[in-house]
């Protein structure tokens, strides 16, 4: 109990804590997350002047104030003369500012609180950014009824049994296209009972046929069209 209250206090003293990476990365979120609510267009380079601002105007004035204030108290409690003390403190304390500025705060500014904060941020852009590429991705690619329909086509051209709608089949699937394997699953269930889907599930269905017609004719591959032409019949029930 006594350890751990001396390291508090080793580490408050020494200021340790405001530069641990975890606490850095903690208030980076609340922060960001914050002025994210308010302006949607929020930069990581905007949450990280907020930081620097936070770390010389609260985290350094906060940790001086306290140092002070208990030299001050320490000091007038034993102290004689307290009418010079009193003079002097103002000059004392620049003084001490300045010594404890170059000895403690620029060092753990400049060779731990930045490089820290610009890892963390570094990390998040690359989430960022690989968000963005996977979001852009699926904008741009086919629905999972299409898909399905895809290598539905390409079963029944090459001969290949179709897949069973289960776990195994998914993640092997998932693998290939890249999408939800609980839809895959499902998809591939809705070709084992055509006849039993619901009106929307067939709607769905009807138009990834649509889609996956168009991908065919690009391909300039027209036997997929009889494999097409019996699914929409199925499906029509015509």
């Amino acid at each position: 109990m006594k350890k751990d209250m001396w390291n508090q206090v080793k580490a408050f003293v020494f200021f340790e804590s405001p530069v641990q990476m975890d606490l850095i990365d903690g208030v980076f979120n609340t922060t960001h997350n914050y002025y994210l609510k308010e302006f949607p267009n929020w930069t990581h380079a905007a949450t990280r002047k907020k930081l620097i601002f936070e770390f010389w105007s609260r985290k350094v004035f906060v940790h001086f104030g306290i140092l002070l204030a208990s030299a001050v108290i320490g000091v007038f409690l034993f102290t004689t003369n307290r009418h010079v003390f009193i003079q002097s403190l103002f000059v004392a304390a620049v003084i001490s500012f300045m010594v404890i500025t170059v000895k403690i705060y620029w060092p753990a500014y400049f060779s731990d609180f930045l490089p820290k904060l610009d890892t963390i941020i570094a990390e998040k852009q690359k989430i960022w950014i690989a968000e963005l590429e996977k979001n852009k991705c699926k904008r741009s690619q086919y629905s999972s009824p299409t898909l399905i329909i895809i290598y539905y086509v390409y079963c029944k051209v090459s001969g290949i049994q179709l897949l069973p709608a289960n776990d195994i089949s998914a993640e092997l699937l998932n693998q290939l296209y890249g999408v939800d394997k609980d839809k895959i699953k499902q998809n591939l269930a809705r070709l084992c009972r055509l006849a039993k889907l619901s009106a929307r599930e067939k709607a769905e269905m009807l138009k990834g046929v649509d889609k996956a017609r168009v991908f065919f004719e690009k391909l300039n591959y027209a036997e997929a069209a009889k494999f097409l032409d019996q699914l929409e019949l199925k499906l029509t029930g015509a």
